[in-house]
């Protein structure tokens, strides 16, 4: 307790110092007028003891020091006292001060917020038991038989749940008008082998996802706060979901998600063996829940055991065979792979911004503390402690640190989403970050360590004696503080041309993957999906009734609708049965995604029919069975032959044949990158699910916006119980897949063109410097017949020689990091030599310009007024 009592009054002394004084001065007068006042007894005159009393007590201002003393409080009055004469510096050279702010407050406040993001995503825990989850191979590709064939008794995994992700309109009781639901069919246990529980009601009872089971639903907590307003009696409330009433059993924690973010509700699946998609078709993926102690080897073993299991009774074709190349992912690399690396690329930018700026902030702080040189060497002679200044000055660069990181931490805030917008954060991870307490932690330990690094060089030079009330003369900046400026200014320059050049290759990078062919043309198409409950009214007319109504909008050229998009949408695959090609039946049976499409689906998006016909309004449900073919497809089949007339089963072994009427141009289906998979086209009103809905695209010569909005209102006026989502352009969808490239190409140039701004501005402030140190000697050596040019050059020279020196070290360690952006380049080499040239020329044309505009400064002082005023 005294300990505590101790440290309260040492707060209270370093806060409150006036009133603990005043009261020793009180305490002090109340001595000294006892003492008088004995004094006057034994004799004394009034004037007399008054002043004898004084003799005797001493200096009141020695009091105070002794309490003072006896405080122990005097290292906090130093550093409060150094503080204010900071304050005073700052205020004394406004524009350096700024300067050094706004450098270092940008490079904090970068740092801050992709800290942030990088935290949310890689560090912070997920909302589930992480640790224990793999996802298992073949995602998405898993059939019902398989996963209830593997499921029981493994050795390794305490739970195997199977999911996959749906979306469908759905309404609540008391509503007419459908919204887009985004939702996760799950196995019962998905929520067990999680280690997650509902918290309100309760999660999936065994049974729930097989045959007879009531329709049940978990839904987000986010959900439950849009939709119901948080209503507690939530739990048992219907909605309607694809026309079917469904029952709400629990409402999940905040935060929780499962696979992503943008789902917001899980139902179970019904595995029934009687349903033709239970062993059918493949669309689900496993995660598993490893038991307590298990490790890599035992999994590697259990694996080894499902494949077996597998095996025996399932016959897989080669493209998709589970039996081959079996491993498991950690979930969390599963669900962040794809943007662990930019992200890390990213926060290794921001890291060399950050450098360039602390860099920029010691040379800058270095002159200024040169330039005080005769101020600090005069403190010296008077009998300062060498220690005393090196503290101040230590305690001027945190002061203006701090002051910078408050900058940067307003920076990062204001800035924070637009980082977060900008990333490549799809399927709703975006919503999970958030700049939190730790990115300002972040933030003031960053402004600590600047503070301190920055004062390293100038508190070297005053611990070491270097001060001389001469240091102003003709040699300028002594030789010391010359070489650690070059060595600043080189060490930007270095790290600026490493961001430009990693800049420079992600545009060209950017530009390589914009000239692919992607076998459509995007220009002017709208685009937007249309979902309808089933049993809505009018299933078969709805679709040719819409594209009718399309085409009569002022200013559409012409209108389709499939079930898949190109390039935003994968999935929808199987294998195909080649009529008259025993040697690809069973295993060998390739595998193609499909595509329904109407009539004028291939003109909207302007993709070309290579041979035979496109799809007519006479291909109808009673008619002939058709489809069209990729030309990879063609060629990879019947390479020397005709394609026109073969006939080909999609789906079972029951599946009716189809005869191929067209042969369809390349069109990327899944990515801009990588091999394009083989594509069936079917005949949209020969397939039951356009019932249902599907993709419009439209091609307009219009206001797209005005468009979409044409497009709504007619699908409202045709069924206004529609749900209409991701209404949006194709050429924001090709955007949207270039996501990764177009990002940190944004990011890196603008890191770059930071550096480049970082770099000049420090090179301009050091030979700035170094032009007002030398005016008189500039002075006099244009009184003695030195040209102005001459003067310019030298002083030019002298400011390029470490920016040259930087630029040559800049583009050599490019060349050595070639590895780490080799995976985000595309047909461009990380050594390319015009992204090189075009880094190193644009930092070396950014440093003559810094240098030439002091030295153009240098070239026009007057000879008389630099000696009259040195």
């Amino acid at each position: 307790m005294s300990r505590l009592t101790d440290w309260t009054f040492r707060v209270r002394a370093l806060l409150g110092r006036r009133s603990l004084e005043h009261q020793i001065d009180h305490e002090f007068a109340f001595h000294v007028q006892m003492e008088a006042e004995k004094l006057e007894r034994e004799g004394w005159s009034a004037d007399a003891a008054a002043a004898e009393a004084r003799r005797r007590f001493g200096s009141d201002t020695r009091e105070r020091e002794r309490a003072r003393d006896a405080w122990g409080v005097n290292v906090g009055y130093d550093f409060l006292a150094d503080g204010r004469h900071a304050l005073r510096q700052m205020r004394r050279r406004p524009g350096f001060s700024a300067l050094a702010i706004l450098t270092l407050g940008l490079g904090i406040g970068a740092t801050t917020a992709l800290f942030a993001v990088v935290y949310a995503l890689l560090v912070r825990p997920l909302p589930f038991d992480s640790e224990r989850l793999s996802v298992f191979w073949f995602d998405y590709s898993w059939r019902g038989s398989e996963y209830d064939h593997i499921r029981e008794g493994s050795l390794a995994f305490d739970q195997i749940a199977a999911y996959s992700t749906w979306s469908e309109p759905y309404r609540t009781g008391s509503s007419d008008q459908s919204q887009l639901l985004s939702y996760v069919p799950t196995s019962a246990n998905l929520f067990d082998a999680l280690g997650v529980k509902p918290a309100l009601g309760s999660g999936f009872k065994p049974g729930d996802d097989r045959p007879g089971a009531e329709p049940v639903i978990v839904i987000s907590h986010g959900m439950w706060q849009q939709d119901f307003g948080g209503s507690a009696d939530v739990v048992g409330r219907q909605l309607i979901i694809g026309g079917k009433a469904v029952t709400i059993v629990g409402v999940m924690p905040p935060g929780f998600f499962y696979p992503t973010p943008e789902f917001r509700a899980w139902r179970p699946i019904i595995f029934d063996p009687a349903d033709p998609v239970y062993a059918g078709s493949g669309w689900l993926a496993l995660v598993g829940s490893a038991r307590d102690g298990i490790g890599p080897a035992q999994i590697a073993l259990e694996l080894k055991r499902i494949t077996s299991m597998l095996g025996e009774r399932f016959t897989y074709s080669t493209v998709w065979d589970k039996t081959k190349n079996a491993k498991v992912t950690p979930v969390r690399e599963y669900l962040l792979g794809n943007v662990r690396d930019p992200l890390l690329l990213l926060m290794g930018a921001v890291a060399m911004l950050l450098l360039i700026a602390c860099a920029n902030a010691a040379a800058l702080i270095l002159a200024r503390t040169t330039d005080r040189t005769g101020e600090l060497a005069v403190r010296l002679a008077l009998g300062a402690a060498h220690g005393r200044i090196a503290r101040q000055i230590v305690t001027e660069s945190l002061a203006l640190a701090t002051i910078a990181a408050l900058t940067g931490a307003v920076i990062a805030t204001i800035g924070f989403r637009t980082l977060v917008s900008s990333l490549p954060l799809q399927q709703g991870f975006g919503g999970t970050v958030s700049l939190g307490w730790q990115a300002f932690a972040i933030a003031f330990i960053m402004a600590l360590g600047v503070g301190l690094g920055v004062a390293i060089a100038p508190v070297r030079q005053v611990l070491r004696g270097r001060l001389d009330v001469r240091e102003r003369s003709e040699e300028g900046l002594r030789r010391g503080t010359r070489r650690v400026h070059a060595g600043l200014i080189a060490a930007q320059v270095t790290l600026a041309v490493m961001l430009v050049s990693g800049a420079s290759l992600l545009i060209r990078t950017v530009e390589r993957i914009r000239a692919l062919d992607t076998g459509f043309n995007s220009s002017r198409v709208v685009t937007l999906d249309v979902l309808r409950e089933p049993g809505a009214g009018n299933d078969d007319q709805f679709a040719p009734r819409l594209l009718e109504r399309l085409s009569a909008i002022p200013g559409v050229q012409s209108a389709g609708l499939t079930n898949r998009l190109p390039v935003r949408d994968g999935g929808w695959q199987g294998s195909v049965t080649v009529e008259g090609r025993p040697d690809l039946a069973g295993a060998n049976r390739p595998n193609m995604l499909y595509r329904t499409a109407s009539p004028d689906y291939l003109k909207t998006l302007d993709i070309e029919v290579k041979s035979g016909r496109g799809f007519t309004d006479a291909d109808r449900a009673d008619g002939e069975l058709v489809v069209l073919v990729s030309e990879s497809f063609a060629r990879r089949i019947w390479p020397n032959e005709s394609t026109i007339g073969k006939r080909v089963a999609f789906g079972g072994t029951e599946a009716p044949l189809r005869t191929i009427v067209g042969v369809v141009e390349e069109v990327k289906m899944t990515n801009l990158l990588g091999e394009t998979p083989f594509v069936l086209y079917l005949p949209l009103a020969q397939f039951p699910g356009a019932r249902s809905g599907g993709v419009v695209v439209a091609r307009t010569s219009t206001d797209m916006g005005a468009t979409l909005a044409s497009i709504r209102s007619v699908v409202a006026e045709l069924d206004k119980g529609a749900a209409i989502a991701r209404s949006s352009t194709m050429d924001a969808v090709i955007n949207t897949a270039l996501a990764e490239p177009l990002r940190l190409r944004f990011f890196l140039g603008l890191l770059g063109s930071l550096a480049l701004l970082l770099g000049a501005v420090g090179v301009y402030g050091v030979v700035s410097y170094a032009v007002a140190r030398r005016r008189a000697e500039f002075g006099i050596r244009m009184a003695l017949g030195a040209a102005p040019t001459n003067v310019l050059a030298h002083v030019v020279r002298g400011g390029m020689l470490p920016v040259v020196l930087g630029t040559s070290v800049g583009v050599l360690a490019s060349l050595g990091l070639s590895r780490v952006v080799r995976g985000f380049l595309f047909e461009t080499s990380p050594t390319d030599a015009l992204s090189l040239m075009m880094a190193a020329s644009t930092v070396l044309m950014a440093g003559v310009l810094a240098a030439v505009v002091p030295a153009w400064r240098a070239g026009r002082v007057s000879p008389v007024e630099s000696l009259r005023s040195d």
